[in-house]
């Protein structure tokens, strides 16, 4: 994965290089879509205005097809939910809070593109026909999410502290950094599952990323 983490991230920094003091949202969005296709990423990069956000609030949906990926159609789709105006001004802080949502979200389903590709395009859980529970418990987003934790961990609190925290993950899921979690993602299976055998091999998985994870290639 590391290959791949490396290759979203030099999007992504393209995007930041290309993004002297300010932006508009229409722009940022072009700008996105432009640098993805330069790095010959087959993504799909949408948005969707949502008048129940604030002004201010936006979030990151990604999904992987992996018939679309079979039948060499364009496999992930990123959408933007959002109730900015095309003219928004995004200034430097904004513009990286955006582009971390969007590494974020391409890191975890080009994980869960690999697994596909290695058990041949069969389809794993989809978390629309199954309960919420059952589809975080399910292995490819136990191992999917594991990644996006790691990954959350380190930019925050970086890799070693996180590892010695592991073993009192319920501790470290509740840990921030100003008003923020430090992994929201960690947080969001803490409060689903609680010190379960779920968190625990998550624990396990996390720390197996944590350990092979290059930090250079992260976004931040």
């Amino acid at each position: 994965m590391n290959s791949v983490i490396e290759h979203i991230n030099k999007v992504c920094q393209d995007v930041r290089l290309q993004s002297l003091e300010r932006l508009s949202f229409k722009q940022l969005v072009a700008k996105t879509r432009i640098s993805f296709k330069k790095y010959e990423f087959d993504i799909s990069v949408k948005t969707k205005k949502d008048k129940n956000l604030s002004r201010d609030e936006f979030y990151v949906n990604a999904y992987y097809d992996p018939e679309e990926d079979e039948q060499g159609e364009t496999p992930i789709e990123v959408i933007i939910h959002h109730n900015f105006n095309n003219n928004e001004q995004f200034n430097k802080e904004h513009i990286t809070e955006f582009l971390i949502e969007i590494f974020d979200a391409v890191v975890h389903e080009y994980k869960h593109r690999y697994q596909s590709i290695k058990r041949h395009y069969i389809q794993y859980i989809d978390p629309v026909e199954s309960p919420f529970e059952d589809y975080l418990a399910d292995p490819d987003e136990l191992d999917a999410y594991a990644l996006s934790i790691a990954i959350e961990l380190t930019r925050t609190i970086g890799a070693q502290r996180a590892k010695r925290n592991l073993g009192r993950i319920s501790v470290l899921s509740k840990m921030r950094q100003g008003s923020r979690y430090i992994s929201p993602n960690l947080r969001a299976y803490i409060a689903h599952f609680g010190l379960s055998s779920v968190t625990k091999n998550l624990a396990k998985k996390v720390y197996k990323h944590l350990n092979t994870l290059d930090k250079g290639h992260l976004f931040v």
